[in-house]
């Protein structure tokens, strides 16, 4: 019984908007009343790899983005009412397709679009780019704007062409170029309501001194990774309701200012420069969850321990390192007194293991090298301990009986260990001697439990 023809239009193109378009203009071959629904939609999704014919070669690809455009283009050019509300296009792009592309931009852009879409990239190598159309930046009921690939932002044609996006609260940029950086601080200024913003970016400026403020009151996630060709003046964050951090390689700046990160739970962050480190982990402070990635180990563990405020709040701590520094990992534990968890990530290639042995400020600890002071957390607090690809043999096993002997409230030390040292491991680390009667020792290799 087709009970579904029964309902009204509204919750049919609800449930249609759902669908990818392709799928959704299946349905015209039901009757009438579906062809009428689908001239309807309001929301817009076409994905090349649905014009597959199921080969994986390049005339299949070029012939489904044929077919990708010719469809769309149709669809577009009869649209005519109600207004499009969502747009997203995914698809590869062989020489002069910008055009096609940019046609549909303008053709959906209008008073009613709330979410724009577009994952873009040329196949072959050029430095061909989609031009966004200026309207985007301007269209005022925006809510999500999303590009991603060979996408370029351009400059306002006149001083009388303004950024205006009071609506939008969603802003991701991945790979897309900008030739100037003081463009994306004029966007940004004028997303007055946006609370999650991603940049992965290329800006191409020549200009030295170009600074970047993101200075957003309601931003509650950010996102932040860039490429400059020549190092810029100025990097300032200033984001009071932020809740979610994550800052990767942020080397293209000459000075760094952060403000008003007391509200972020939690932060990655992974900077090779130690002020920049310091930088934010003071603003930081009072954070839940903390996880310091490989490029913070090649420069933090030579700061002085007293630039490295306490964290009065973080109950988990994630470490990334190359090697099993000790002194670095017990320096942190010092600063960490309501910790709870502890995870320590080697990241380390085959190269990374000989660099180990040239580096003279890589620190291992020896035993009379432990702090005099048992760390806090460590009596109190801490419960779990995760170690992940494990693969360092030389004085770590003092670590490891240390944590053992002094903590108190452990739960559990959980091992992935190196397949070299899956064989003897496992029997000596169960030797050791623990404090706390319920902490279980669990080491496994690839997957498989050990002990």
């Amino acid at each position: 019984m087709d009970r579904i023809s029964d309902l009204p239009d509204c919750i049919l193109l609800h449930i249609l908007s759902f669908l990818p378009t392709k799928t959704a203009f299946f349905t015209t071959v039901l009757s009438r009343r579906w062809t009428r629904l689908c001239h309807d939609l309001q929301h817009f999704e076409f994905n090349q790899i649905q014009f597959h014919n199921g080969n994986q070669t390049s005339s299949d690809f070029s012939s489904s983005r044929e077919r990708l455009f010719a469809i769309v283009s149709r669809i577009l050019f009869r649209h005519k009412a109600p207004p499009i509300r969502t747009f997203r296009l995914t698809c590869d792009l062989h020489q002069f397709d910008e055009y096609p592309v940019e046609w549909f931009i303008r053709k959906v852009l209008g008073p009613n679009l709330e979410e724009l879409n577009l994952q873009l990239a040329f196949v072959c190598r050029s430095n061909r780019k989609v031009v966004i159309p200026n309207g985007v930046f301007s269209c005022t009921s925006l809510v999500t704007l999303r590009l991603n690939g060979d996408i370029k932002i351009p400059s306002p044609p006149s001083s009388s062409c303004h950024y205006h996006l009071p609506s939008l609260k969603t802003l991701q940029l991945y790979n897309v170029e900008t030739y100037n950086v003081g463009e994306l601080e004029e966007i940004l200024s004028h997303c007055t309501a946006l609370e999650t913003l991603i940049l992965d970016l290329i800006v191409r400026s020549r200009m030295g001194q170009g600074q970047l403020r993101i200075c957003l009151p309601f931003l509650k996630s950010l996102h932040f990774e860039s490429c400059f060709w020549n190092p810029l003046g100025l990097f300032v964050i200033d984001t009071p309701s932020l809740k979610r951090l994550d800052i990767q390689a942020v080397s293209g700046f000459r000075e760094i200012r952060v403000r008003n990160l007391h509200n972020v739970e939690e932060a990655r962050i992974n900077i090779a420069k130690q002020s920049f480190v310091l930088e934010f982990l003071v603003e930081l402070c009072r954070i839940r969850i903390l996880v310091l990635r490989l490029l913070v180990f090649d420069c933090l563990p030579d700061a002085p321990l007293h630039r490295i405020p306490e964290f009065t709040c973080l109950q988990r701590l994630e470490l990334t390192v190359r090697c099993f520094d000790t002194r670095y990992i017990m320096d942190m534990l010092q600063k960490c007194p309501m910790l709870k968890l502890l995870a320590i990530i080697f990241n380390a290639g085959p190269y990374d293991k000989v660099y180990l042995f040239f580096v003279p400020r890589i620190h291992f600890c020896h035993e009379n090298e432990h702090p005099v002071k048992v760390p806090t957390c460590l009596a109190s607090h801490l419960k779990v301990i995760k170690i992940k690809r494990y693969f360092e043999s030389r004085d770590d096993r003092d670590f490891f009986a240390y944590v053992l002997q002094h903590g108190l409230v452990l739960e559990s030390l959980d091992i992935q260990v190196d397949r070299a040292r899956a064989k003897r491991f496992p029997e000596e680390l169960s030797l050791l001697p623990r404090r706390s009667k319920v902490c279980q020792i669990k080491v496994c290799w690839n997957q498989r439990q050990l002990l």
